[in-house]
């Protein structure tokens, strides 16, 4: 089954559409490739940013609670010395909270969990005893920061503490420091100011998981679920992961322990920001971009026209291509070594092919065994000489007793004879006469511009001329001729080689080996033939 393409493109549009598919793909693949690349870095540079950024703040809060711990010391050291002068602890109170501004409130317990002191005095808590699950400082009789909890007066706080010993190292009882968890306190101001966008923030957590820190405040004592930022940071441990929050969002988290009260700090950012912000970046990347490779684009088609241009030339040229005119093709520029090459093989080709084809022609108009022209050349001839209109003597010749050669010597070196025959002709005859084989030992020779007279005579040397030429035989071969001339003879060219015919076998009649001739045209429907013996 054949079939059929409607639509077909030529080499120009070809060249044109891959070069332009390959660099469509080319620069589709870069971006792509350069778009993991960068999603890559992205995500990794912003997990090593919240990771520092998260040990930085774990750090900085340490120092924080480092330096509350030293004030408390100071303050615990002045108590001492007056631990039965309430007046004096309040005024200490004062002074401290007066003086700094880490704390939100202060207060001073003794060994037996009452609170002696609490500043500010509005807090109305002195005489109250402290809840048994918050006296852990007292058995421990050290630094201790407390757990969050909700103090008495309702705020959710943290509490650094400090014991307080007398001179003769009797254990008093301890001061403590009140941070507010809600609201705009200094826990909040230090942990608040984060340097990524607004889709990055930071969160503490303590050794329950409650928040103590959260950009919501109003999250701030909330106990928050697992996750892998929040496992390995209570677990002591710092670094960064990718994991989802409470609200199921994937975020780039980095996380470091604060050492001193096992609190975990969390900086992290939301993924979706980061992919926004590497779009963005490959968006202008693009838009960058694309000039050049438009520019490329254009460059590279205009390339591809200049490249096809000589061999869309050659294949348009090649399908006007006529026999022996070659010169469109040998006109067309070829300025490369693939398009000169092609151009050379078609003209090589080309000549080839004519040469062959002159050859088929003169093979079809000559006879295979004596190499002279043949009936079909003889028609070409003489319709040429009928639009031409110039006169003609036409000699009919014919090997006398052909037959008893073959026989006696055999039909190969009777094809000899003929082919020794030819070679006499073609040596008598002039370089614008035709002589052909009409067939057998039959053959015609036409000579242009030649009267009868005239052409008697060279019949004549013709026939001398044969039976002299040594042949491929022990005896002298004899031919017998006769000869017409259009239009002296006939008006008609076919009658005037029946009349020559006649005038061969007139000569065959009179004993061979002799020429006649046909008398001059006359109207009667019969002609004579006139003899001429040797």
């Amino acid at each position: 089954m054949k079939i059929t393409y409607r639509f077909k493109l030529d080499l120009k549009q070809l060249i044109l559409l891959l070069v332009s598919a390959a660099i469509v793909l080319s620069v589709y693949s870069a971006l792509m490739a350069s778009y993991r690349v960068h999603e890559h870095a992205f995500i990794k540079d912003a997990l090593a940013s919240n990771q520092a950024y998260a040990k930085k703040l774990a750090e900085v809060t340490e120092l924080f609670l480092q330096s509350l711990n030293s004030q408390l010391r100071v303050s615990a050291g002045h108590i001492s010395n007056h631990f039965d002068d309430s007046h004096a602890i309040d005024a200490e109170l004062a002074r401290l909270l007066e003086q700094t501004n880490s704390f939100d409130s202060l207060v001073v317990i003794d060994a037996q969990r009452r609170i002696v002191s609490a500043q500010p005095s509005s807090l109305a808590l002195k005489g109250l005893t402290l809840d048994p699950s918050l006296s852990v400082p007292i058995e421990l009789q050290r630094p201790y920061i407390l757990d969050p909890f909700v103090s008495p007066a309702g705020n959710l706080l943290v509490s650094p503490t400090f014991p307080i010993f007398a001179t003769d190292g009797a254990y008093l009882g301890f001061i403590a420091g009140g941070i507010y968890l809600h609201g705009n306190t200094i826990l909040n101001q230090l942990l608040g100011t984060h340097h990524a966008s607004e889709h990055s923030y930071v969160y503490v957590v303590d050794k329950s998981k409650r928040l103590i820190y959260h950009k919501a405040n109003e999250r701030v004592g909330e106990f928050v679920g697992d996750n892998l930022a929040i496992n390995a940071v209570l677990s002591g441990r710092s670094g960064a992961t990718e994991t989802l929050n409470s609200q199921g969002e994937n975020m780039l988290a980095g996380f470091a322990p604060v050492t001193s009260t096992g609190w975990g700090v969390v900086s992290q950012r939301a993924l979706t920001s980061i992919i926004a912000e590497l779009n963005q970046t490959h968006t202008n990347v693009l838009y960058s971009t694309l000039p050049f490779a438009l520019a490329i684009l254009i460059a590279t088609l205009f390339a591809g026209v200049v490249i096809a241009r000589p061999l869309a030339q050659l294949a348009q040229n090649v399908s006007f291509l006529s026999p022996g005119n070659l010169r469109c093709i040998d006109e067309t520029p070829a300025w490369y070594f693939e398009a000169e090459n092609l151009k050379s093989a078609i003209l090589n080709s080309s000549e080839l092919l004519g040469q062959e084809i002159r050859e088929l022609e003169q093979d079809r108009k000559m006879d295979p065994l004596t190499k002279l022209n043949n009936r079909f050349a003889m028609q070409l001839w003489l319709d040429n000489v009928k639009n031409m209109h110039y006169q003609f003597s036409v000699m009919a010749l014919d090997v006398d007793h052909f037959k008893s050669i073959n026989d006696e010597f055999g039909h190969g070196v009777g094809d000899e004879v003929l082919c020794a025959l030819a070679n006499v002709m073609k040596m008598n005859a002039r370089s614008h006469d035709f002589v052909c084989r009409s067939g057998g030992e039959e053959f015609l020779i036409f000579m242009p511009f030649v009267d009868s007279n005239r052409a008697f005579s060279i019949a004549e040397r013709l026939r001398t001329a044969v039976c002299e030429y040594p042949m491929p035989i022990p005896r002298p071969v004899t031919v017998s001729i006769g000869i017409a001339s259009w239009p002296a003879n006939s008006n008609s060219i076919e009658e005037t080689l029946n009349m020559a015919d006649q005038a061969l076998y007139q000569a065959k009649n009179q004993g061979r080996n002799q020429t006649c001739q046909a008398k001059k045209y006359t109207h009667a429907a019969n002609n004579d033939v006139a003899q001429h013996a040797i």
